[in-house]
């Protein structure tokens, strides 16, 4: 779930040819973030920030 997430905030930051991978980190983080608490999920202080930092770093990596 938290890759599929990421990959969905990559790419759609990727449109801006200029960002830098901790710009796209940040806008990844701020987009599953707001995914999840929206969706009923988790709460603010329930996010689980380790998992997602994680799935970001695989899929910019390619992993």
């Amino acid at each position: 779930m938290f890759k599929d997430l990421a990959k969905q905030a990559i790419e759609n930051r990727e449109l801006l040819q200029d960002a830098t991978n901790e710009s796209k980190k940040r806008t990844a983080v701020a987009y599953i973030n707001r995914e999840l608490i929206e969706s009923g999920q988790y709460s603010f202080d329930a996010l689980p920030n380790e998992e997602i930092d994680q799935a970001i770093e695989e899929v910019l990596h390619g992993s």
